[in-house]
């Protein structure tokens, strides 16, 4: 009898212990009932959460709590305005323009929290949504981490060429770079020019009026914005896929990555490469315009300069897998993630830093290496402070590299000036403008992780005489070392 009645005692307690729980957790939301909880995009401006809840209580606070899926990163919340009552609704808009850009394609998860005056709160089911550009209705393709979104249904097959583009940039350099991707990429194609600029970021027109964005690689949210109707969009994809991928690779040390390293490992793990970058690389040797490595963590000057800059990144990454091998590669971004310094970095695999990896770079070219570095800077600050020359040529261009051959420039090129531009890009593709508005190289103070990529002309535009005729007769510069090109 006494253990049956310590039995039943037990039982009491822990019945009342449970309900008790279950009181506290219904006092912790009271009585508030949230009616609506949802994300509408409102392209371009941004994202609009609205939330609408009662209680018999007064409901007087409501937040949304935001973070990018994919990201480990923390939340981020906004207050939503609601005049208090026992039925309250407001809303707030997550800008996605301006200083606070991210583009379409972007996955965000988001979650609302309610409260009122007597302490109660409740909390929403956390929801993933996909920011899109309202103006189409989207289909997407997918294969594995890779979704391409597109929309009109005769659009598909661009969209799989698309798709493959990306896969096999993937397949290829996931070994070279050493990572393993786990977290979904979204690639988002527009069927014109006309659609895609209202996607792109504020840009700034400082670069040039020639170049268009033709794909654009937001490494933050793991996104591309690509032009799929552009004749050169199996190599732009796979380009700008490229840069997902070294994003990757460099985890929260990106910043370190120069933009000579960038996006030269871009072309390299293009797929469907062209020889317009090896062209401009010879018209910037013919004219002396190859500036040193640790002078390009980003590019900067006028198209032809940023141009032959992505030639020599391409050329000279080349170079270090040809010399020392591609596992060397993935050893760099370990490196880099452990010292956050690319020079150390590079010192630690190659036992050279930029300059050195810069000189036997030269060597191999044909060139003269570079003299010491303080030696250098002297000579650069000699020749910035010397008027320029009677014939046009720009100071910075004949400042670029003092051991360069003095040769004379063949009558049917024209040497352009490089005035110093203080706008700079960084690594994803351009062309030339023709009948497109202009849209320079995407300003990096606007918010968003982009980074432009440039390409040479594709056609009669208005890039300089001087490398429009290299690159219609390359072989007039028969004197010159052609590059290598990697092995397929």
């Amino acid at each position: 009898m006494t253990n049956m009645l310590r039995m039943f005692t037990v039982l009491f307690v822990a019945v009342v212990v449970a309900v008790a729980g279950s009181s506290l957790a219904q006092a912790e939301g009271g009585d508030i009932e949230v009616i609506e909880a949802t994300a509408v995009s409102q392209f371009p401006e941004g994202i609009l959460f609205k939330v609408a809840a009662e209680s018999e209580g007064v409901i007087d606070e409501a937040r949304v709590f935001i973070k990018k899926a994919d990201q480990s990163g923390r939340s981020s919340y906004r207050s939503i305005d609601v005049e208090p009552g026992e039925s309250v609704s407001g809303d707030t808009l997550l800008p996605a323009a301006g200083g606070d850009y991210f583009p379409p394609g972007t996955k965000i998860s988001y979650y609302f929290e309610v409260r009122d005056k007597a302490g109660g709160v409740v909390r929403t089911d956390e929801i993933d949504f996909v920011y899109e550009d309202s103006r189409f209705e989207w289909l997407t393709v997918s294969d594995g981490l890779i979704t391409v979104y597109y929309y009109s249904e005769y659009v598909e097959e661009r969209a799989r060429i698309i798709l493959d583009a990306a896969k096999q940039t993937m397949d290829e350099m996931v070994g070279v770079l050493g990572i393993a991707p786990t977290d979904p990429l979204r690639i988002v194609t527009y069927n014109n020019y006309r659609h895609m600029v209202m996607a792109l970021p504020f840009r700034s027109q400082a670069v040039s009026e020639d170049l268009q964005a033709q794909g654009m690689a937001f490494t933050d949210e793991r996104v591309l914005l690509i032009h799929g109707f552009d004749p050169t969009v199996t190599g732009t994809t796979s380009h700008e896929f490229t840069h997902l991928l070294v994003a990757e690779a460099a985890g929260g040390t990106s910043a370190a990555i120069p933009a000579w390293f960038n996006e030269g490992l871009a072309e390299y793990g293009n797929i469907d490469q062209t020889d317009e970058y090896d062209a401009a690389l010879r018209y910037g040797i013919y004219t002396r315009r190859i500036r040193p490595l640790w002078f390009q963590h980003t590019f900067s000057g006028e198209p032809e300069d940023i141009i032959i800059a992505y030639g020599q990144g391409k050329s000279v990454v080349n170079f270090m897998v040809d010399e020392w091998g591609e596992d060397k590669i993935s050893q760099v971004f370990d490196s880099v993630r452990q010292t956050n310094d690319i020079d150390l970095a590079l010192l630690q695999v190659y036992g050279l830093d930029q300059y050195g990896i810069d000189s036997a770079w030269r060597v191999s070219m044909g060139l003269d290496p570079l003299p010491p570095p303080d030696v250098l800077a002297r000579q650069m600050e000699e020749a910035e402070s010397s008027p320029s020359s009677e014939g046009g040529e720009a100071t910075e261009a004949t400042a670029t590299d003092p051991e360069a051959p003095e040769e004379e420039a063949a009558p049917s090129i024209e040497e352009e000036t490089s005035p110093e531009a203080e706008s700079s890009v960084q690594p994803v593709s351009t062309t030339v403008a023709t009948e497109e508005p202009a849209v320079a190289a995407a300003d990096r103070d606007s918010g968003g992780s982009s980074s432009p990529c440039s390409a040479p002309p594709d056609g009669a535009a208005s890039t300089g005489i001087g490398m429009l005729a290299l690159m219609a007769a390359p072989l007039s510069l028969a004197g010159l070392p052609f590059l290598r090109r990697r092995r397929k």
